[in-house]
């Protein structure tokens, strides 16, 4: 079984141009502006939207994708609420919840996406529920034609947790969604959140909130916080956005040399259903298998990582959710998700795939 001379990371960040990027910083050295809504921050803003295709009032730009939650979350009045979502995802969804005031309440996932399910979903609407938070995992689409139907039916706001997803048309659905420009991400910011919502009357009040809700030196109208996307940050984002297809290219080539590689492999289950491939994942037939994998790939040099494990209903925070959603904690138990990022050659997918299918049969 080889063993890779270098460490192979399951994701690395794309770095742009030095010299272009070197450029913008000159431009931000002359400005002598570094955050507060300045002249980049502004060009990322617009070209975000022209993009996504939404019109430049309905989007806002953050320092990080969990503040963007937050403040989000907020903005909607979800405090005080419950509020149905997944437990099959990263910290950050339930914790930007109950860091408002909002109480996570789980429902389980689809068995072919691993996406929130809006018929297991439906069943714990109550009285008390606010919103739906469900998260395109992995880049894979959620039922959004579902769950446009439980907001219509039920008055609750739908909030996509979208940061997988950059690069594909989801922001269309619901009344808001999040993507994450962190930089495990196919498409980053080094650190960055953006919502895109429906209602434009919205885009003040996060403005207000990212920036402590001051007006003016004699003004504060709101509980706010510091959630500003600066300069530097901004030119990352907008070097980024200039090989975005290139990126997303490069990872459906991964993702299809992966699929092929375990085309022939029962014991290795490829989740084919991200629309911008910005994962590879896997399903082992059980949780040894996976584990027995998991440490196999570090003795070949490939560190490979188990989104999501633990599932967040074992973490202490909503240990309450414990074994009610049968489906994500059998998912939780057999997923990994393997190498993938731009410049990450196909003869090296296929000789990971290979050292999988030797350790998994």
């Amino acid at each position: 079984m080889k063993r890779f001379d270098q460490p192979i990371l399951v994701t690395r960040p794309y770095l742009p141009d030095l010299e272009s990027f070197k450029k913008g910083c000159e431009e931000i050295w002359a400005n002598q502006w570094l955050t507060n809504n300045g002249p980049v921050h502004r060009r990322f803003h617009s070209a975000l939207a022209a993009r996504l295709g939404v019109p430049e009032t309905n989007l806002a730009l953050f320092s990080n994708g969990t503040l963007a939650l937050e403040i989000g979350f907020q903005a909607l009045g979800l405090a005080g609420g419950e509020v149905i979502t997944t437990p099959f995802t990263f910290v950050a969804t339930s914790h930007a919840l109950r860091r408002i005031g909002a109480l996570p309440v789980f429902a389980d996932v689809d068995p072919e996406t691993l996406c929130l399910s809006p018929a297991a979903a439906e069943k714990l609407i109550t009285p008390r529920t606010k919103a739906i938070v469900p998260v395109h995992v992995y880049g894979n689409a959620c039922d959004v034609e579902g769950f446009r139907r439980l907001g219509e039916k039920y008055g609750v706001k739908i909030v996509y947790d979208a940061a997988h997803a950059f690069g594909t048309d989801l922001h269309r659905h619901g009344d808001m969604s999040m993507f994450s420009l962190h930089p495990t991400k196919l498409f980053h910011s080094c650190e960055g959140g953006l919502l895109v919502f429906r209602d434009a009357a919205l885009q003040q009040q996060l403005f207000d909130l990212r920036n402590f809700a001051i007006h003016s030196e004699l003004e504060c109208v709101d509980v706010g916080t510091n959630a500003k996307m600066n300069e530097l940050q901004a030119l990352m984002g907008l070097e980024c956005l200039k090989k975005i297809d290139d990126l997303l290219d490069w990872r459906r080539r991964v993702h299809a040399a992966y699929a092929e590689a375990f085309a022939d492999c029962p014991s290795v289950t490829c989740l084919d259903k991200s629309l911008n491939c910005a994962y590879c994942p896997v399903l082992l037939k059980d949780f040894e298998t996976r584990e027995r994998v998991y440490e196999g790939l570090k003795a070949c040099n490939v560190f490979a990582r188990r989104y999501f494990y633990p599932l967040l209903t074992d973490f202490a925070p909503y240990v309450y959710a414990r074994g009610t959603c049968p489906v994500a904690e059998d998912a939780a138990r057999r997923v990994l998700t393997l190498p993938t990022y731009y410049g990450l050659a196909p003869e090296t997918v296929r000789e990971i795939a290979r050292c999988v299918k030797e350790i998994a049969e």
